[in-house]
């Protein structure tokens, strides 16, 4: 059984699908539409449309596999089943969770997800809609001038690099339009640097640095008051107020309600107060229930919660599967292979690629991870979508 119809529910099923063929194969979730998620960045940069993102699950759903259209409410690993919210009791021999995590914009004092392309609010994270509407807040604040002020929360989040992503994108959109002048960018980093790689956190810092980019270090982002356009970050020597004319918010990311409630999350350790499935980080196996599985976003791992993770943890998980059901011991492992086109402007990216030790990995020995060039951004605009539904269908 999988839990949720995402990225890696769907890469799953297909990969299940044809390594399982025999198998009774089902799979969970109300969501009938699909995002690609990483072109929310391109539809805040104002060169993506919401339908160009937008396509629908069971377009990717493989034959044979049966899909109830409901949320998962329960996880009972100790009796192996799944409740719906439908109260529907779902029984399995194998749970690979893979339900996505929330965005919880609640968590700041004074925002929701309502306010997004309102009052200088953007944020691309909330879905194709959002994204479209932070697009129009950002050309407003060009066109007006002002403060703008970017940042991410503390904690484990998806797509790390789209909150500098959006700063370089805003930054380079006025200098085109013959408005640098007219904005004061500043970057709140949730922690002493921008990036958790060090020669990436150098490379970004720099950049910054060169195109008047201000840095506050250790800033989280705590509340807001759009009225009167204030924003409360928490740091290390207490609360800090500054005024903005344009804010890019990144909520909190937390795991869903019914895996927070169940017994899968980490018990203790830096994972375990946001909710994420306790799993081993080579195996994505968990060490209490081995019959289950977690990958994608919600999986507790140090890191991977990006879609190209999801096309690393997908073979490794399928792979053990087979080889659990099959009397052979698994041995497939997953590196923490996480990829991050960084887009530094239009038309010029960084195709940053690393391992849970922080090596970087490059996959085409002719791009230099930490330079900016066309080919890169090439690949996020024009590469990652077909590789992404390719992947979607056990292909990649």
């Amino acid at each position: 059984m999988i839990a949720g119809a995402g990225a890696a529910g769907l890469s799953l099923a297909s990969r299940l699908r044809r390594d399982m063929p025999n198998a009774v194969i089902t799979i969970i979730d109300r969501k009938r539409d699909h995002h690609f998620q990483p072109g929310f960045v391109l539809i805040g940069a104002g060169l993506w449309q919401p339908s160009q993102v937008t396509s629908r699950n069971a377009d990717y759903l493989p034959g044979g596999v049966e899909w109830i259209e409901a949320a998962v409410a329960e996880f009972d690993p100790e009796a192996n089943l799944v409740i719906t919210d439908s109260g529907q009791r779902v029984a399995y021999d194998f749970l690979m969770v893979a339900t996505g995590l929330m965005l919880d914009y609640t968590a700041i004092e004074g925002m929701s997800a309502d306010l997004i392309g309102r009052e200088g609010i953007a944020s691309v994270y909330a879905g194709p809609a959002q994204a479209l509407a932070s697009a129009a807040a950002i050309d407003q604040f060009i066109a007006d001038g002002g403060v703008g002020l970017f940042g991410r929360p503390a904690g484990e989040m998806k797509c790390a690099g789209a909150p500098l992503k959006m700063t370089f994108i805003t930054e380079d959109k006025a200098r085109r339009q013959g408005r640098r002048g007219a904005v004061e960018l500043i970057y709140n980093a949730h922690n002493p640097g921008v990036f958790a790689i060090p020669p990436v956190n150098d490379k970004v810092a720099a950049l910054f640095a060169a195109r008047d980019v201000a840095v506050n270090y250790s800033h989280v982002l705590r509340a807001i008051d759009p009225g009167a356009r204030k924003a409360t970050y928490a740091t290390e020597t207490g609360d800090v107020v500054l005024d903005y004319d344009f804010i890019h918010v990144v909520p909190p990311m937390r795991a869903p309600d019914a895996v927070r409630d169940s017994p899968l999350p980490w018990q203790d350790g830096v994972l375990a107060a946001d909710g994420w499935i306790e799993a081993d980080r080579a195996t994505l196996r968990h060490p209490r229930y081995p019959n289950v599985f977690a990958l994608g976003d919600i999986a507790g791992v140090p890191r991977g919660k990006t879609a190209a993770s999801v096309k690393w943890q997908v073979p490794v998980v399928a792979e053990n599967l087979v080889a659990e059901t099959a009397g052979r011991t698994p041995s497939a492992v997953f590196n923490g292979y996480t990829s991050c086109p960084m887009v530094t402007g239009y038309g010029r990216a960084m195709l940053i690629e690393f391992d849970y030790d922080g090596n970087l990995i490059p996959s085409f020995p002719f791009i230099d991870p930490l330079k900016e060039l066309w080919v890169s951004w090439l690949i996020e605009e024009k590469g990652l979508l077909g590789t992404y539904r390719a992947m979607l269908r056990g292909r990649a």
